[in-house]
């Protein structure tokens, strides 16, 4: 026996030992094969991300130019419209309209919802404007909102164009802060300022956002080199009203920008209401894998803006995009079949060795298999028999101390016996020399027949054991003596942790083609992290009553052998402190071969 012991040790350790020196260098081989395949792969990632980079900045500066060179020629047209002011400061809504009406604004600038003039006047000036505006125009002109303000900033003039419903005339934008703060950074600094996110009065969609570029007027003659000569001069602010989402779709036209999308916000609004425009596209192609995301904040014509533009990947090549996709996939073959050209070559020498010593392996298990069966059961079958004579009267009555310890030695060589018995059973599982013995098996009978063969140590326990059985047969095919050794061990494992007076359920129903069975309790349940682990090897969970309870720890891991061998499966379901269900799956007929 000790001969066979060490041949199977030294074996086993020469095995390990060539397979992990083998394996090691077929790592190390792949290992340096990926760390060329990843200082590869970042040299061309850097690559790809620069010059993804380079395009997005190259496409921002793009719509950023587009966006400038648009407000520009809105600027040129106010300046152009202040001029006029030289020749008369009170011009007249006709002579307006025919010195705008050649710029054809609706075909070339369908984003301009007006162009107008807000005139500049205290309260003292308001009386003359009116009078002065219908003897010129022939109708009472309104300033509206109403109210008594010391300053009124109302549109004067205003040229039709498409999209406006004609009802900024009179409109006092100076009574709304955002345009208010617009006018007053252009009436102090002299130049063109425009407003942030608003509503025009005269926009016939209210769901589009909207903004105007001021530009100031100044008397003639008059000196405007302060802030306060600025505000003593000032007649009035032309302006332009932008729609917004108009705006940026000629800006993105213009800039030919294509995989680019945009998201402008004002920066001076509350966070929740700063969006003025987005992309159709913005989502899609910022949840792109691979895209660029960049957010920034503008100074443009004295007010804040938040732009966040999105690129796509396609903005590069698809060919670039993919060259480091590609050195990866293609190092990592590299670096699997140089490991495995050498880890077979070291290997191809070993095999036949190898497997010349998992023969004597197996010889020697089959061998020790024999020894275990003759040495080990043989004393205890033994054993087992002069006791029971003993017990039985055959030399003499016996006083009652003596029949209490030859009962305690008979229960603890039963308990030897079976714990010999299933590390057998173990022994043959490993070696695949179990064979099943199939035939028609009645399974609500064989349950039976488990439960009563146990009844002794339930009522020893003084527990409750419930059936739920069908009143008709089920049929499977089985070995019935394996799965009889099912059912005892999920029913005893069921006794020993179940404190006494506790609740046993066994239950059974038929569903297409398999058969449910199920050893429920209410014991002491297994915790959650520990229910994969019940059924391994030599394993045993701890728990209030494990310390007063024996056994091998090989039962669970035979009953789940055994019920896989017959196509079947097996879970449990357990509750800490609430208790346990063992839920076996077994088919009504054998499983067809492979």
């Amino acid at each position: 026996m000790k001969h066979v012991k060490t041949t199977i040790i030294s074996t086993g350790s020469w095995i390990k030992h060539h397979a992990r020196l083998h394996t090691l260098v077929a790592i190390a081989v792949f290992v340096v094969g990926m760390g060329a395949t990843v200082y590869y792969w970042n040299n061309l990632r850097q690559s790809v991300e620069a010059d993804m980079g380079a395009a997005f900045e190259r496409n921002g500066e793009a719509i950023g130019s587009a966006a400038m060179a648009r407000m520009q020629q809105y600027e040129n047209f106010l300046r152009g419209s202040a001029g006029l002011f030289i020749l008369d400061d009170f011009i007249p809504q006709a002579d307006w309209d025919r010195y705008h009406q050649p710029y054809n604004i609706p075909a070339n600038y369908p984003d301009v919802q007006g162009i107008g003039l807000s005139r500049y006047l205290t309260k003292d000036q308001v009386p003359a404007f009116l009078e002065r505006k219908k003897a010129q125009e022939g109708v009472a002109f309104t300033i509206y909102p109403e109210g008594d303000r010391d300053v009124y900033v109302p549109v004067s003039l205003n040229a039709p164009f498409t999209g406006n419903n004609g009802r900024a005339k009179g409109f006092d934008g100076y009574t709304e802060p955002t345009r208010r703060k617009a006018m007053d950074t252009a009436a102090a600094t002299g130049r063109p300022a425009i407003s942030g996110k608003i509503k025009l009065v005269s926009e016939a969609r209210p769901d589009r956002n909207s903004m105007i570029l001021y530009m100031p007027v100044y008397e003639r003659n008059r000196p405007v080199t302060t802030a306060d000569e600025r505000r003593a001069a000032l007649i009035g602010f032309t302006y332009v009203a932008i729609d917004t989402t108009s705006f940026m779709e000629q800006v993105m036209e213009s800039a030919q920008a294509s995989g680019m999308a945009i998201q402008l916000g004002d920066a001076e609004r509350p966070s929740g209401d700063r969006q003025m425009y987005e992309s159709s596209d913005f989502d899609t192609i910022r949840g792109r894998e691979g895209s660029k995301v960049e957010t920034m904040t503008l100074e443009v014509y004295g007010h804040s803006w938040i732009a966040t533009i999105a690129a796509a990947p396609d903005i590069i090549s698809e060919y670039e995009r993919q060259l480091p996709g590609q050195a990866v996939w293609r190092g990592v073959l590299s670096s699997l079949f140089f490991a495995g050209l050498v880890w077979y070559l070291i290997t191809d020498r070993e095999r036949k060795y190898a497997r010349q010593k998992q023969e004597e392996v197996q010889s020697a298990k089959d061998d020790l298999l024999s020894l275990a069966s003759h040495q080990l059961r043989t004393p205890a079958t033994v054993v087992k028999q002069y006791v029971g004579m003993l017990l039985q009267g055959y030399a003499g009555d016996l006083s009652k101390q003596q029949i209490d310890m030859l009962t305690n030695a008979y229960e603890s060589n039963e308990r030897q016996l079976d714990i010999i018995n299933q590390l057998l059973y173990v022994a043959r599982l490993d070696a695949g020399r179990i064979t099943l013995r199939r035939e028609k098996t009645d399974i609500t009978r064989l349950v039976r027949d488990v439960a009563a063969d146990q009844r002794e140590a339930i009522t020893g326990r003084t527990q409750e054991l419930i059936f739920k059985l069908p009143k008709r047969s089920m049929f499977a095919e089985v070995d019935p003596h394996y799965m009889r050794m099912v059912f005892e061990n999920l029913l005893s494992n069921a006794i020993k942790y179940t404190p006494p007076h506790g609740r046993l359920t066994m239950s059974a129903r038929r569903l297409p083609g398999q058969l449910i069975i199920r050893v429920a309790d209410n014991g002491v349940g297994i915790d959650p992290a520990l229910q994969d682990s019940i059924f391994e090897k030599f394993t045993r969970v701890e728990n209030a009553l494990s310390t007063d309870v024996n056994g091998s720890g090989v039962g669970l891991y035979l009953t789940k052998q055994i019920v896989e061998l017959h196509g079947g499966s097996i879970e449990v379901r357990s509750t800490p402190g609430e208790g346990s269900t063992f839920i076996v799956r077994i088919p009504t007929h054998k499983p067809r071969e492979a």
